[in-house]
C-alpha cells in the first residue's frame, strides 16, 4: 500500500513538474532489469492469489520470499548509482535482514495485527500463525528478531484501509518516488538547451 502510494504520487508529481516546466520525460539506464520480473512475478503469485497460495506449503512459500528478496537486494546494488536506488537498496536490505532474521517469514506482532484487523477478538489466537496468505508471520513481541525492522507502523484511523508495513517499506516507497521523480530531472533540460546553442551557432 505504501509503495502504491508512493508510485502515484511520484508518477503524478513527475507528470506536473514535466508539464509546468516544459520538460521531457527521460528515460532510466536501468542493469539486469529481468531481475525485477524474475523476483517480483513470484511474490505476486504466492501472496497476491489466495487460490494459488494456499496450494504452496509454507516452508516453501518462506523460501520464494527469501530468493526473491535476494534477488532484489541484487538487482539495486548492481544499479546503486541510479537515482533513488540507494533508498531503494536500504529498504529491501533491511526487510530481507528482518525477514531472514524471522525464519523466513517478515515479523508481525499480535498488537500490529489487532490494530490492521480492528474486528478480531483480544483472545483470538495469533502467536505462532501466517497472517492470512501475506508474507508476514505473527511473533509475540518477545520473539521478533529485529523488531524495529518489523512490519510496526500503521496507518492513522482516520484513514479506512488497515495496513502494516516496516521502516524499510518506508525507504523503498521514499526510493520509488525519487526515481519517478528523476524523470524530469532538469539537467535534461540543461543538456537540450546547450545542444539548441551550438546549432545555433
Amino acid at each position: 500500500m505504501v509503495l502504491l502510494v508512493a508510485v502515484a504520487a511520484g508518477l503524478i508529481l513527475t507528470l506536473l513538474r514535466a508539464r509546468i516546466t516544459g520538460r521531457s520525460l527521460k528515460s532510466i539506464n536501468l542493469k539486469y532489469s529481468w531481475l525485477v520480473f524474475a523476483a517480483v512475478l513470484p511474490q505476486i503469485i504466492v501472496f497476491q492469489f489466495p487460490a494459488v497460495g494456499r496450494q504452496i506449503p509454507e516452508a516453501l512459500a518462506s523460501w520464494i520470499l527469501v530468493i526473491s528478496q535476494a534477488l532484489l537486494v541484487v538487482f539495486t546494488a548492481l544499479n546503486f548509482s541510479g537515482p533513488g536506488m540507494w533508498a531503494l537498496g536500504i529498504g529491501l536490505a533491511v526487510n530481507f535482514l528482518a525477514i531472514v532474521s524471522n525464519g523466513g517469514w517478515m515479523p508481525i506482532s499480535p498488537d500490529t495485527v489487532h490494530r490492521v484487523l480492528p474486528s478480531l477478538t483480544s483472545d483470538a489466537p495469533l502467536a505462532g500463525h501466517r497472517l492470512g496468505w501475506s508474507k508476514d508471520w505473527i511473533f509475540t513481541t518477545e520473539e521478533i528478531h529485529l523488531p524495529w525492522l518489523a512490519d510496526r507502523f500503521t496507518l492513522p484511523g482516520w484513514i479506512p484501509y488497515h495496513v502494516a508495513f516496516s521502516v524499510g517499506d518506508i525507504l523503498i516507497a521514499i526510493g520509488a518516488l525519487l526515481v519517478l521523480w528523476s524523470l524530469s530531472d532538469p539537467e535534461k533540460r540543461r543538456q537540450d538547451g546547450f545542444t539548441q546553442s551550438n546549432r545555433i551557432i
